[in-house]
C-alpha cells in the first residue's frame, strides 16, 4: 500500500491519488462546525436546518491548509480540540467540505458567490482550494462583472498581491461600462491601480470578450500564484486533472517581485 503523503508538505493541487492515499491510511476524524448557529435562518436554509457540523479526515484538511496544520497538530491549544469552527456562510462550508473530498466546485451563477470562500481560503493558507476557485471563475461561461458591493467585500479582506485583486484589476480595467454604477467606496490604492491599468489599455472596454484582455485568455494559471514556471511545472503542468497553460511571465510571483524590486 502506497504511504500517506506528509502532513507536512502542502498540495499546491487537488490530486486523487493523493487525496485516496490520505483517506487509506488515516481515521482520525474532526469535527467542523458552523460559527455561529444563528446564521443558519438565511434563504439558503430554513429556519427549520439544524446547526452545520461534519466529520473530515484531521490530516487530509492539515494535507492542504498550513494554517489548520499549525493549529491542530502543532502547540496550540486547539491540538487538543475535537472539532474545527468554519466561519463560512452555509453554503460554503458544503462548498469547501465537498471540495475536500472531490476536487470539485458547484457551477455558481456569478463569480461573485464564490468570493467569500476564496477569502477564507486565503485566511487559512488554502493553496489548492484558491487555484480551484479561480480555475471555476477564468473558465465560467457567460460570466458577468461582479457587482461593486462583492468587489468592496473582496478587495476589504485581500492584500494588492492576491491573484483575486489581480483578477478583479484586470475585470475593472477591461470590462467596466459607465452604466454600472459604482455605488461603494473602493480602497484608494486599487483606484490607483485601476487607473494606471485603465491608460495602459489599447483596446476599447467591453462587456464581452476582448482579446486583449488577460481575463478573457481562459489561462486560469495566470491567477494560481504560481511562482515560477518550474513550480508550474511541477503542479498544474503535471496535472492530467487540469487543462492548464504556463502562466504569462507577469503573473509568476517571483518574476512579478523581481520587476516591482527593479522599479
Amino acid at each position: 500500500m502506497a504511504s500517506s503523503p506528509s502532513v507536512t508538505e502542502s498540495s499546491g493541487i487537488w490530486e486523487v491519488k493523493k487525496v485516496t492515499q490520505i483517506l487509506s491510511n488515516t481515521t482520525d476524524m474532526i469535527q467542523v462546525t458552523a460559527a455561529t448557529e444563528d446564521d443558519i435562518n438565511t434563504d439558503a436554509a430554513p429556519k427549520s436546518s439544524k446547526p452545520f457540523q461534519a466529520l473530515i479526515h484531521k490530516s487530509l484538511l492539515c494535507f492542504f491548509s498550513p494554517y489548520y496544520r499549525a493549529a491542530l497538530q502543532g502547540g496550540f491549544l486547539e491540538a487538543s480540540k475535537k472539532s474545527v469552527v468554519l466561519e463560512l456562510d452555509i453554503e460554503d462550508r458544503q462548498y469547501f467540505v465537498g471540495w475536500l473530498y472531490s476536487g470539485q466546485l458547484p457551477d455558481v451563477p456569478m463569480p461573485g458567490h464564490l468570493f467569500e470562500l476564496y477569502i477564507f481560503a486565503d485566511k487559512t493558507d488554502i493553496l489548492a482550494l484558491r487555484r480551484a476557485i479561480m480555475t471555476k471563475i477564468i473558465r465560467m461561461e457567460h460570466k458577468m462583472m461582479p457587482t461593486f458591493h462583492e468587489i468592496a467585500v473582496a478587495l476589504d479582506s485581500l492584500p494588492s498581491t492576491s491573484p483575486l485583486y489581480r483578477w478583479l484589476l484586470d475585470t475593472c480595467v477591461h470590462h467596466w461600462v459607465s452604466k454600472y454604477p459604482i455605488a461603494v467606496t473602493l480602497p484608494n490604492g486599487f483606484l490607483v491601480d485601476w487607473i494606471k491599468g485603465a491608460a495602459d489599455r489599447t483596446c476599447a472596454t467591453t462587456e464581452g470578450y476582448c482579446s486583449e484582455c488577460p481575463c478573457c485568455e481562459q489561462n486560469s494559471c495566470n491567477y494560481h500564484e504560481h511562482e515560477s514556471a518550474e513550480e508550474w511545472t511541477s503542479t498544474c503542468g503535471a496535472s492530467k486533472e487540469i487543462q492548464a497553460k504556463l502562466p504569462d511571465h507577469s503573473y509568476l510571483v517571483n518574476e512579478t517581485t523581481l520587476e516591482i524590486d527593479g522599479m
